[in-house]
């Protein structure tokens, strides 16, 4: 649905979808390509979801300040904007309870579930924690792959006053919210003349 807004409201509008997408590149790329690259440590890759349920975390309560004291609009793309962030806390939440898993069945039946790597020392890789943590990651990779290209889109649509009328559920709308232009079309008006 379109909006009527003005370019500060666009302007403001955007921001959320900026924090998210730096959020983002600097947690998603560089912070695990600078672990990769510094230590490796497992753990280090704790800090990856801490860091960006922090971020998240400022988005939802800067997004509640919104709905004080910014317009509808400003406010719905706040609340757009945490509700990805949703989304990113839940893929979090399934890999976390992946390694979990991985670890609880380990401490169960430690050794049991390795295999042999043909090495010449006749060592052994727990191929089950390599299924565990390849999964875990790749339903983080599609998570922040899907809600960064979202959230770009979202800038876009600031720019040109739009936003999904279905966010009207989360943030319901008063005589005080934007108007309503209807729904947004990029085509150009065919003329009915023949």
């Amino acid at each position: 649905m379109q909006y009527q807004v003005s370019e500060d409201e666009s302007q403001r509008a955007k921001n959320p979808h900026h924090i998210f997408n730096l959020n983002i590149l600097l947690t998603h790329l560089f912070l695990s390509l600078s672990i990769l690259k510094t230590s490796g440590e497992p753990l280090m890759f704790a800090l990856i979801p801490l860091i960006s349920i922090a971020v998240l975390g400022y988005i939802y309560v800067h997004g509640q300040k919104k709905r004080q004291t910014d317009t509808w609009f400003v406010a719905a793309h706040w609340t757009l904007a945490w509700r990805r962030g949703r989304i990113l806390i839940m893929s979090y939440m399934v890999a976390f309870v992946l390694v979990a898993l991985y670890n609880l069945v380990h401490w169960i039946l430690p050794g049991g579930l390795s295999m042999n790597n043909f090495s010449a020392e006749g060592g052994s890789t727990p191929i089950f924690q390599v299924i565990t943590m390849f999964f875990g990651a790749a339903i983080i990779f599609f998570t922040v792959l899907i809600t960064f290209l979202q959230t770009g889109i979202s800038v876009y649509d600031c720019s040109k006053g739009i936003i999904d009328k279905n966010i009207a559920k989360y943030l319901p709308r008063d005589a005080q919210s934007n108007a309503e232009l209807g729904e947004f079309n990029d085509k150009p008006q065919q003329s009915n003349t023949p």
